[in-house]
């Protein structure tokens, strides 16, 4: 137990801490992005510039999106957030973001005004505001009209407003995502003082927005690799300074090597733990390694259906593969040789311990192949254009899989060191700074504390 609190007043003290299941708001629970943070503010202070954040599957980009509006907005009024979907146009997301931004019912307040030759749609805030049932949505013909609509959201809101657009990748239309860069351009000619945020998964802008090359210039873009060490350790330190109970160092470590450095697992592991020292029948004042694999247990049940369906179809009809699936996830690096793969089943094999055979490496190379293939999961893909290289399809996968293995006393760790980059910039094939476990991590030796900032 965790004396105290009460159920609820933990439970609820526990979902301000951490955040599984919504991005984070707060930059005070924001760990690990001061960089990213600062060059956003910085470029939405540049006039006609906005930001793209893109990255994989669960790194946290609605999270940093989220925070960087609400601190650039101003203390008048909340920043907007709205989400993609598949089918979603341009109209329809410039129409949530106006009916959000002036707070108004969809399909009220708008009043149609005309110039000489252009009819467009303007929103109005009085009292004897004409009404209508004609959607915003179904008035926005043009860029232009667009353009002309959230020049009046800026008039009508005072000091600066901030427009998060998330999961931009959701809309399938690419002809649809295209005109959001000429919307930017057109916005930045006319300086309507908004400022617009897009996060999406992808691995370029190219991929996103597509045609346009010349609007690139408005936009900042920030590709949001894994997270460090040092921030995975400071998430799962913050929930038990929280709740004043002492953390393990080797569990602390442990939790950093199963996530794979994705927030979404650092938060759903350490709430899980949390949750099941409360439950405890006796007091709980540190999180030990008992705690840690109980709460490991509890999030792998609770992950997300869409994150474990590949595994289980890739292991379940064949156990034989599960030792091969678990040696993809065992080293940092995102793209992995044949032999770097193989190297390291012969290692889960090992540690196995129940004196099963390994494969020979052919047999592994054939059946390593079929990881590619639907009937598998589709686990793996080839990089483009590199042949006897792997990767994750879905990279999310990866920290899923870790704590598979976790859970069945394999720890993948990947003991082998990344060189560290001179520069703060994410590393193409490791993420964030080369992230590697130091070394000494469950071997019985001491373990020095580790500063990304210092090495």
């Amino acid at each position: 137990m965790i004396r105290g609190y009460t159920e609820e007043e933990f439970g609820t003290k526990l979902g301000a801490v951490l955040s599984a299941s919504r991005p984070i708001h707060s930059i005070e629970y924001l760990k690990g992005r001061d960089k990213e943070l600062e060059t956003i503010k910085q470029s939405l202070y540049a006039p006609g510039r906005h930001v793209f954040i893109y990255g994989d599957r669960g790194v946290g980009k609605s999270s940093l999106g989220q925070t960087a509006a609400v601190q650039y907005q101003s203390a008048s009024a909340a920043p907007v957030f709205v989400s993609g979907s598949p089918d979603d146009t341009f109209s329809t997301v410039i129409a949530n973001i106006v009916t959000q931004a002036l707070r108004q019912p969809r399909t009220e307040s708008v009043k149609t005004t005309r110039s000489a030759s252009v009819d467009l749609a303007r929103v109005k805030m009085s009292a004897g505001t004409e009404t209508s049932a004609v959607d915003i949505g179904d008035r926005i013909r043009s860029i232009g009209d667009a353009v002309a609509l959230l020049e009046e959201v800026a008039e009508k809101r005072e000091g600066n407003t901030a427009v998060v657009i998330d999961e931009f990748d959701t809309i399938l239309d690419a002809g649809e995502r295209n005109k959001f860069a000429a919307l930017l351009k057109q916005m930045g000619d006319r300086s309507v003082n908004i400022k617009f945020i897009f996060t999406g998964i992808g691995k370029s802008l190219d991929e996103l927005l597509g045609a346009h090359q010349s609007s690139y210039r408005q936009l900042e873009q920030v590709e949001l690799p894994r997270l460090g060490w040092d921030a995975r350790r400071e998430i799962v330190q913050a929930a038990a300074d929280a709740f004043e109970i002492d953390l393990d160092n080797d569990v602390n470590w442990r939790i950093a090597m199963v996530s794979d450095g994705f927030p979404y697992y650092i938060h759903l592991i350490t709430e899980k733990i949390l949750w099941g020292a409360f439950a405890s029948d006796n007091e709980v004042s540190q999180i030990d390694s008992d705690l840690f694999l109980h709460g490991l247990g509890e999030a792998i049940l609770s992950t997300a259906g869409e994150l474990k369906r590949p595994y289980e179809k890739a292991v379940v009809h064949h156990p034989e593969m599960e030792d091969l699936v678990w040696a993809t996830a065992d080293h940092e690096d995102l793209i992995r040789s044949l032999d770097g793969i193989f190297q390291s089943y012969q290692v889960v094999i090992e540690k196995r311990g129940d004196g099963r055979q390994a494969l020979e490496r052919s047999r592994f190379a054939s059946q390593l192949r079929k990881l590619k293939g639907a009937a598998y999961g589709a686990v793996l893909t080839q990089p483009e254009r590199r042949q006897g290289l792997y990767t994750y399809t879905e990279k999310m996968l990866r920290g899923y899989v870790r704590m598979q293995a976790e859970a069945n006393g394999i720890a993948l760790s990947g003991e082998r060191p990344a060189p560290r980059q001179a520069m703060h910039v994410g590393n193409a094939r490791s993420g964030y700074r080369g992230p590697s476990i130091p070394r000494g991590v469950r071997t019985g030796k001491e373990v020095a504390e580790w500063d990304d900032s210092n090495r």
